[in-house]
């Protein structure tokens, strides 16, 4: 394997450092440049913002040489405040952001920003939409076939106003969602989201005796995308609210059921002493909140929508009916301990009797815990808890340990198989790593050049389809054509772009089952920085180094080449290590070749000083004979 670590220094400008400490901020905790943003924006460049001393900017960074292109104004991009926990993600070219966007942070919305359109944002200090929020999670999700009604979903907490008794201070957790193709209203909401609805995520538990007890503030979320990729799972890591009952909860959610809440009634509340209820009178069409596509006819954009429309999602952003996880009940508590869990990352694990959802719980003392979830028609959720490292990140750094420590199970069977550790397995002699999932493969390819993805399925009766992993994980099926050709071992790419590398799903389908047989990592490699590699290497006058490129076997010849050669794309790859092995063999000859002329003429020198001057003729002989060999060039080299 070859790692590759690179660094870009990037401080804030001195000038902004000193204005932030007239300011009263801190110059260690405030005023430097602290990033907050980063994300592919495509596959050759980063998107990157940071605070840069409560003056945010924002910067692409070259993946193939880690350089940083110009800057830009971070307003509405990157929050002014370090210490502000911010969302974001990058969706199609465009930036969605939770953040504060004023040097006070008073100013706190929902932004999309870069990308062709408009910078659109939630109403400015309208406690409707959002009161002193404090944003999780930002998911992009498809929820038909027509692309004009896909969603972005933003996850938060707020201060609810519809809290019984709360004067405005109770915690809710919530989950918003905005329509992709969103570019605001025409004479109202203009430049703001025209389909922005929010609804209460519900994490409760109940007593014996009947009281419920609510984990009202999300800490993180997780999305699991399975086979239907409509409908993932939702993972919410929640906390109480109370200082007296320290508890903490893992609930999961059907996106489904996020979706029917959309679909429900909305929320109204006629007057300060009224009570909130179900809107009473009849909601405006086309229902606020959907999307404008060719489902409802003339209404091709939200600028189209009737004033009226436009008016009531304005006053009526919030739905009546919460979102409740599966089962009704959390997945995981932990109540009276002394850590609150903060994070969670879940993994789905192939274990010999079928598939598992292994959750890895991130806490407030540095303890991961590791859970798996069982979701089975007619069985109860398994919660078995083991504590285990996985990723830990500080402001000093970040430590990794493996998702398997089978070890430490024992050398039993039965504590083996007890342990209940879908990574592990007893193999007959002690508790080994399960290895059922995809072979994983790297291949280089130089840009321009052509190359082929092996999978060799065992049967034939199978279909082969070829997905391709975007940068936020999501599997999109690989569009064929002269470009890229499917062939009975593989998948063709007749030229290599670097838009064309990522990470390539080899998936099989049998009889209704699927599964994935093969990943295979593209890195294209420019020809800028094969040509830099190269004559690097030639001024050094040494040998290629071995973590440049990937082993060359000599003597080898696969078939694909004869592919290769039928459409008349030569290998950039092999001819240059073709020159490499070939100038490094001419090294090692003309060094052989030296040493046994050296060697050669110090033994002659040794026969002529035992010979004396007797034999004269003879000496002489000798000594024209060596020149001749030793010296004088052949005539064929000029």
């Amino acid at each position: 394997n070859m790692l590759f670590f690179f660094q870009l220094y990037w401080p804030a400008l001195s000038e902004r450092i000193e204005q932030c400490k007239m300011a009263g901020k801190n110059l260690n905790l405030d005023c430097a440049n602290f990033l907050r943003v980063l994300h592919f924006y495509n596959q050759t460049h980063l998107y990157v913002c940071g605070t840069g001393a409560f003056h945010p900017r924002c910067a692409y960074i070259d993946t193939s040489i880690f350089s940083r292109e110009q800057t830009e104004c971070g307003k509405g991009k990157c929050p002014y405040d370090p210490q502000q926990r911010i969302a974001s993600a990058m969706i199609d070219g465009e930036l969605y952001a939770g953040i504060s966007s004023d040097f006070m942070s008073r100013d706190v919305a929902f932004f999309r920003s870069l990308g062709r359109r408009h910078v659109i944002r939630t109403e400015q200090y309208d406690s409707k939409w959002l009161q002193d929020p404090r944003f999780v999670k930002v998911h992009a999700n498809a929820e038909s076939n027509n692309e004009e009604d896909d969603k972005v979903y933003l996850f938060f907490t707020e201060r609810a106003q519809e809290a019984d008794g709360g004067n405005g201070k109770v915690i809710y957790s919530r989950v918003a969602r905005v329509c992709k193709n969103d570019i605001g209203g025409q004479r109202s909401l203009v430049n703001k989201w025209s389909t922005f609805l929010k609804a209460r995520l519900v994490c409760s538990i109940q007593s014996s005796e009947g009281i419920q007890t609510h984990f009202d503030e999300l800490q993180d979320i997780f999305v699991l995308r399975g086979r239907d990729e409509k409908n993932p799972r939702i993972f919410g890591v929640f906390t109480t609210s109370s200082n007296i009952l320290n508890g903490s909860a893992v609930c999961v959610y059907q996106m489904e059921d996020i979706v029917m809440a959309f679909k429900g009634q909305f929320s109204h509340k006629e007057g300060p002493d009224y009570k909130w209820v179900p809107y009473p009178g009849r909601v405006p069409f086309p229902r606020p909140g959907t999307c404008p596509s060719s489902t409802y006819g003339n209404y091709r954009s939200t600028r189209q929508y009737p004033d009226e429309a436009i008016f009531f999602i304005r006053t009526h952003p919030l739905m009546h009916h919460s979102v409740y996880p599966i089962n009704q009940q959390p997945v995981l508590v932990r109540v009276g301990v002394d850590y609150k869990f903060t994070r969670i990352v879940v993994d789905r694990a192939e274990a010999v009797d079928g598939q598992y959802d292994v959750m890895f719980v991130g806490t407030d003392t540095g303890v991961v815990l590791k859970s798996i979830y069982v979701s089975k028609p007619n069985q109860q959720s398994l919660n078995i808890v083991f504590q285990h490292w996985l990723y830990l990140g500080s402001k000093s750094g970040l430590a990794q340990v493996s998702f398997y420590q089978c070890d430490l199970y024992g050398k039993g069977c039965a504590e083996c198989c007890l342990a209940r550790d879908p990574y592990c397995t007893w193999n007959g002699k002690s508790c080994r790593v399960t290895h059922t999932g995809a072979e994983e493969k790297v291949v280089f390819v130089i840009e321009g050049n052509a190359t082929y993805l092996e999978c060799l399925p065992k049967s034939r009766h199978v279909t082969v389809r070829w997905l391709l992993e975007s940068n936020d994980g999501r599997l999109q099926e690989v569009t064929l054509g002269d470009q890229i050709i499917p062939i009975e071992q593989g998948l063709l790419i007749r030229q290599i772009d670097r838009r064309d590398a990522g990470v390539y799903h080899c998936e099989i389908e049998d009889h209704g089952f699927r599964w994935t047989l093969v990943k295979v990592q593209l890195l294209v490699v420019s020809a800028n920085q094969l040509g830099n590699l190269y004559e690097g290497d030639i001024r050094a006058g040494g040998p290629i180094k071995e973590r440049s490129l990937p082993n060359v076997t000599r003597g080898v010849h696969p078939w694909y080449k004869d592919i290769m050669a039928l459409i008349n794309y030569p290998s950039k790859m092999d001819f240059y290590c073709e020159r490499v092995w070939q100038r490094d063999l001419k090294k090692k000859r003309n060094k052989l070749r030296l040493n046994k002329n050296h060697r050669n003429a110090e033994s002659n020198g040794r026969k002529r000083m035992l010979g004396g001057g007797g034999g004269g003729g003879g000496g002489r002989r000798n000594k024209n004979k060596d020149h001749s060999k030793y010296v004088r060039s052949p005539r064929s080299i000029q």
